[in-house]
């Protein structure tokens, strides 16, 4: 079954557990997830997940949750899946460096800071002289937190014959092809940063993805009526979930109000988003959602 989309593409639909027709196509997908009477309350959830403590002893806010150290996880970890699928290039420093948009010297140093910390395995290739990266575990799940839960989050609103999000979560080789699939739509065409300037401009700063999840999310709760949001927005509250300095938190949260995206008053206790920021932020969340939810059913189908 398909139909025709705005700019010519056939767009197929599949079959939640519930019968209803699901778009296969992103942007008709997103549309679709944005419109449903849950949305707001899903995407509270997905902030409280992107604001929970660490599991782990390394400040894992702070290391990942800036774009560029997280594009040379992705991409490291979708030279490893590509690698595994098709037996493409191998997956080498040298490999990762031609790819990301970053010094070969950068690369090389953080790759050896994640090897460090044990989250990238370094092992040889058949010819026993190349290197071949691998991501562990923890990395595979600590770069997974944001795609699983915006797939889960796709699901709580449009649920799947059998939970995607549950399967992947538990099968590292199908999390591995989740993100290997993902990294290569970032490269074909950036559907995740180019459309969104101002969540561009907090991901680019040490933790500031996490603080502006933390800060839509209490704005959610205080518009549902709900418990306040699990994370206080007082400067202490968030230097030390995320790791990084009270100044750091202020010069954040100051330049935000001075942009005029949002203002947090009254010790945390009083958040106001601009409409502007929360049309971009739902845009973004709706198109996320519906492209782990497009990659998941096709890594699900192909496994």
């Amino acid at each position: 079954m398909s139909k025709s989309l705005p700019d010519g593409r056939e767009g197929g639909l599949s079959r939640s557990s519930g019968g209803v027709a699901v778009p296969t196509d992103v942007s008709s997908l997103a549309a679709s997830l944005a419109e449903k009477p849950r949305f707001t309350e899903v995407l509270e959830s997905y902030c409280t997940e992107m604001t929970r403590p660490p599991d782990v002893s390394w400040p894992t806010n702070k290391l990942f949750g800036q774009s560029m150290r997280y594009i040379v996880c992705f991409d490291l970890i979708g030279n490893h899946a590509r690698w595994l699928r098709d037996g493409a290039e191998p997956p080498t420093l040298t490999a990762l460096q031609r790819k990301v948009p970053a010094s070969a010297r950068q690369v090389a140093s953080f790759v050896d800071a994640l090897r460090h910390g044990g989250y990238v395995i370094a092992g040889r290739g058949a010819d026993r002289r190349s290197l071949h990266l691998r991501p562990s575990s923890a990395l595979l799940h600590e770069i997974a937190r944001s795609p699983l839960a915006f797939l889960n989050a796709s699901e709580r609103i449009l649920p799947a014959s059998a939970s995607l999000v549950g399967r992947i979560h538990d099968d590292e080789v199908l999390l591995c092809d989740l993100l290997g699939r993902s990294a290569e739509r970032f490269h074909a065409d950036d559907v995740y940063f180019a459309p969104f300037p101002t969540i561009v401009q907090f991901a680019e700063r040490d933790s500031g993805y996490p603080l502006l999840a933390a800060v839509m999310g209490a704005s959610y709760a205080a518009q549902s009526g709900s418990t306040p949001f699990t994370l206080p927005l007082t400067y202490a509250a968030l230097a030390e979930r995320f790791r990084v300095s009270r100044q750091h938190v202020g010069n954040l949260l100051i330049e935000a109000r001075q942009r005029g995206w949002f203002s947090v008053a009254q010790g945390g206790q009083s958040v106001v988003v601009s409409a502007d920021l929360v049309r971009e932020f739902e845009g973004w969340a709706a198109r996320q959602m519906a492209l782990y939810r497009v990659i998941a059913e096709e890594v699900a189908s192909a496994d």
